[in-house]
């Protein structure tokens, strides 16, 4: 019970929890309220009363998740999170920042489909005038750089009016 906002409200206000394992603990156990705070980032969700025992092992599950990507491979396309560094066929790519945050965010949902509004909360969360046309943008400027054609990808995938889908690696 937070003075004047509640968690999930937070977790939006403030972009740098997004990089964050946040653990929710709360006296509210309704589905719906726990299923809001997972969708908007949290790590985990502990209903009070719990045990000491139960938070430390709930904490060390969460920083495990946390640890850093092993390099993702799919087809061409490498990405070493460790070095930040972004091959296509061996070939170095020249990433801006926003546009490997972008892949970043992408590659690491892999198979799942990120919606712009995720997408505009992970990578462009400090800025005002961000909208979907703008993560547009970024993606068809991606896809250039990596050599992905939007009218056959072989990398990042359109679902329309709902966001973009990574392709998943075989090994995942």
């Amino acid at each position: 019970m937070l003075p004047d906002v509640d968690g999930i409200e937070l977790m939006g206000q403030v972009p740098e929890l997004a990089d964050l394992p946040v653990i929710f603990i709360s006296g509210y156990g309704r589905d719906e309220t726990i299923a809001r705070a997972l969708e908007s980032g949290a790590a985990d969700y502990i209903v009070k009363p719990f045990s000491p025992t139960e938070l430390v092992a709930r904490v060390r599950a969460a920083l495990r998740r946390r640890e850093e990507p092993e390099p993702f491979v799919v087809g061409e396309l490498a990405i070493d999170y460790a070095q930040r560094r972004v091959t296509v066929g061996g070939e170095e790519v020249e990433l801006t920042a926003t546009e490997y945050e972008l892949l970043s965010v992408l590659s690491l949902n892999a198979g799942r489909v990120v919606t712009f509004e995720t997408i505009l909360r992970r990578v462009w969360a400090k800025r005002e005038n961000a909208d979907a046309n703008l993560v547009r943008i970024f993606v068809r400027n991606l896809r250039g750089k990596l050599g992905d054609n939007a009218a056959n990808p072989a990398y990042i995938f359109n679902h329309r009016g709902v966001g973009y889908r990574m392709a998943q690696p075989a090994d995942r």
